[in-house]
Order: structure tokens, then sequence, then C-alpha cells
């Protein structure tokens, strides 16, 4: 064989085996889009504090985990912009005596090559009787395990988590609720509607974006109060 049919061959090969590559890596990235279960997490978190609507509002806890390699990003060429991926896990909380507790796990979901990380705490409020109907201001549009408990309760952004140590960890967190009576629509429904005071984050950042944040992962305790607002007309 001349040297011409090689450097021929090898001129074809070559771009073969970088589209193989990434068809390959694009199947491999694509299926991390949705994190694989993690079936012994460690990274344990005790979520506590006040909670005085036992007897007519529902708690869960939960943690928004994102992508954090970009080649997982959902891209908008048009906009130029960029999200990671998003995925949402529940955790029960009991209730009792205007007290409650949860535990949750940073690691519930293995990091795989989309580089999955617990990003925020929210908090999942449903309604227990219809007098109280949860208001939802947040939706996760990934598919979830726990798909029924997120369509029918009211997602609340709490805590934004850093890996790394900051001045104010530790310090409580306030959550103010109340209940507003609904005039605009005939026989609608009042709603109990609750909020984090103090800065925070939107609920899904810009990839690349650095939020402030107010509990650290280091953080083997966080303290949340609810805090009863009343009614509001």
């Amino acid at each position: 064989m001349n040297i011409k049919k090689i450097i021929k061959y090898i001129l074809i090969a070559i771009p073969l085996l970088f589209i193989a590559k990434w068809g390959i890596e694009s199947v491999i990235y694509n299926s991390n889009k949705t994190p694989e279960i993690n079936q012994n997490p460690t990274h344990k978190m005790k979520v506590h504090g006040k909670f005085p609507f036992e007897d007519e509002v529902k708690l869960d806890m939960a943690l928004l985990f994102i992508s954090t390699n970009p080649i997982c990003d959902n891209n908008n060429w048009i906009a130029g912009i960029r999200f990671p991926q998003i995925f949402m896990k529940s955790f029960p909380a009991t209730v009792k005596d205007g007290v409650f507790e949860s535990d949750i796990y940073l690691d519930s979901y293995l990091p795989g090559m989309c580089e999955w990380q617990a990003y925020s705490v929210f908090a999942l409020l449903h309604g227990k009787n219809d007098l109280i109907t949860p208001y939802s201001d947040v939706s996760v549009i990934e598919k979830q395990p726990d798909e029924e408990i997120f369509k029918s309760s009211s997602k609340k952004q709490i805590g934004v988590i850093a890996y790394e140590t900051f001045k104010e960890q530790g310090k409580t967190l306030n959550v103010e609720c109340l209940k507003r009576k609904e005039i605009e629509w005939k026989n609608s429904p009042n709603t109990f509607n609750c909020d984090y005071i103090g800065e925070i984050s939107r609920p899904v950042p810009d990839s690349g974006s650095k939020p402030k944040a107010n509990i650290s992962s280091s953080q083997k305790e966080v303290e949340i109060n609810f805090i009863n607002k009343g009614w509001k007309e």
C-alpha cells in the first residue's frame, strides 16, 4: 500500500472516530439526565423546627438536584442561555405538637457523568381540607419519582446549599405563612402560602451562576421555623 492510500484512509478514519466518540458520549450523557438513585445514601442532614399548622396542612421536605456538568445543560440557542438539568426528591416529615422533623439526604442520587448535586431545600405543603388549597409558585418540569406528591403540593424554596463554609451557616431560617381569603372568583377556595424571610436565589439557576447560599453542606442540622401570620384579606 502506497503512502497516498495510507494518508487517505487516515483522513477518513479520524473523523469517523470522532463522530463515533461523540455519538457514544451523547447517549451516555442523555441517559444520565435522569439521575441514578443512590441505594446507600450517607450524607444526612436533619431539618427541624416549629410548624404550627399540623391540623390544617401536611408538611414534607424536598431537595432540588441539578446537573453541574455543562455538557448535560439544556440549551436555548436562540436566547443564548443554558440551564442545568433538574430533579427533585421528597422526604417525609413528622409533625407533633407544633414541631416538625425530617431527615434529608444530600447524596440521594449518584453524581454520574452529569455530576448531580443537591442544590436547594424546599418545603412541600399539602392542604388537609377544602378551606385551604396549596398555592404552587414553582413548577418542576422533569419527570419525578414522587410526581403525585409534587402535583398536589405548594413547593416553597427555603434554602440554597453551599459546598463550603460561610459566616452565617447554622443560622435559624424563618418562613412566614399566612392564609388568604380569595375574593376574585365566586366559591374560590382560600389559600395557604409561605415565604422564606431573607435573600434567596431563583429556584433554578443559570448554568455557571453562583447564588447566595444560606445552608452549608457540612451542617448536620438545619433549623427552620414556620411563623403563623394569620389571615390576610
